[in-house]
């Protein structure tokens, strides 16, 4: 799961000084494809976003150094902020409503204007309805989006992967998705009216529903995006009992169109088969000996390197090539003295992989 920016009040913050270069857009979780954060551009570090009122659960502008502007956020936020053309995207829940028609637990993807803070609009949708074992109350949406052109890809706290136009519904409805009033509402049998500063959601993939993914926890993934193709972790795991695999030939990564969302590969590694606990970790791309290839951190403990192109198979759905395997935990971490397996869950026992992957050099 991508790095939290929660605390018990939330701002979304810009530093600005005029002696420090403006940065680039950072469209997607890690900058870019490779996911590497690291940054040759200066940074002003003497900010100070204001002393914390804690009666009114405010910052006094007052006390404001070096700060553009602040933003409020939920009580959670564990979807990263990303940057591109003018705007910044991010993953809260809804305990900080910005409209009065949504009311209590529920997630949120705030578009905001980067040069104000003000809310463009949001998606925002309620808890799958699964309990805590698919969706952790007060989590909201914990995957970054990835901006690409005109379109914002984001995984949800539904376990859907969703393309959103960049304009929101201020420009009308766009695409062949058009129950967003229906999608915002739970049960999906009432519906909340939409307005401009709802997201539009042009396209949308349920992997419980194409897939059987039963996600533990939550769905949490960065969406990768490479050519015509997305990229993104399922989140399949464990149910209650945190030892049964309710699905365990469902995939862990998959390949969608990019522009229509239609399934276009799996990975048939069996690392749902394999999971200890769940799947959280966001892809990565790189490339090595000139192969390109995807590279994941997987809930089996294993990161794995597959080429990017699926390949059709005699029948189903087209398959991730795998290249390679890593097994990021020590062999004592595996196996007791005796060659038997330590249970998960054990202090110097086997982990699954939750940072997201780097992908550097050639």
């Amino acid at each position: 799961m991508p790095l939290s920016r929660s605390n018990l009040w939330i701002v979304l913050a810009l530093g600005s000084c005029t002696t420090v270069v403006q940065a680039a857009d950072a469209p997607t979780w890690g900058g870019g494809v490779s996911r590497n954060q690291v940054s040759t551009e200066a940074v002003s570090l003497d900010f100070y976003p204001g002393d914390f009122d804690m009666a009114t659960g405010r910052l006094d502008p007052s006390t404001r150094r070096g700060i553009r502007w602040v933003a409020r956020l939920g009580s959670q936020t564990f979807g990263n902020p990303v940057v591109a053309n003018g705007k910044v995207y991010v993953g809260t829940n809804n305990e900080s409503p910005r409209d009065p028609k949504y009311t209590g637990d529920r997630s949120a993807l705030y578009s905001l204007d980067a040069a104000t803070g003000a809310l463009q609009w949001q998606l925002n949708l309620a808890k799958l309805g699964a309990g805590k074992v698919s969706d952790w109350a007060f989590l909201g949406i914990c995957s970054p989006a990835t901006v690409v052109d005109d379109r914002v890809f984001v995984v949800t706290n539904r376990c859907e992967i969703a393309a959103l136009d960049v304009d929101g519904r201020a420009d009308g409805n766009d695409g062949p998705f058009d129950q967003e009033e229906r999608n915002a509402a739970w049960p999906r049998t009432g519906t909340i009216p939409m307005g401009s500063g709802d997201a539009d959601i042009v396209w949308q993939y349920e992997m419980r529903e194409e897939l059987g993914i039963f996600p533990h926890n939550i769905t949490s993934s960065s969406v990768l995006a490479v050519g015509d193709l997305l990229y993104a972790n399922t989140s399949n795991g464990a149910d209650w009992s945190h030892t049964h695999l309710p699905q365990p030939n469902a995939p862990a990564l998959i390949a969608l169109d990019r522009g229509t969302g239609r399934l276009a590969g799996v990975e048939a590694s069996g690392i749902s088969s394999r999971t200890l606990h769940g799947n959280w970790s966001s892809p990565a791309y790189g490339e090595a000996g000139g192969q390109p290839m995807v590279v994941f951190g997987a809930g089996d403990g294993w990161c794995y390197g597959f080429d990017p192109v699926p390949v059709a198979v005699d029948s189903g759905v087209p398959q991730l090539k795998e290249l390679w395997r890593f097994d990021a935990n020590p062999r004592e971490y595996r196996l007791d003295p005796e060659g038997k397996p330590w249970r998960y869950g054990r202090r110097n026992g086997p982990s699954e992989i939750i940072a997201t992957p780097v992908a550097d050099g050639k």
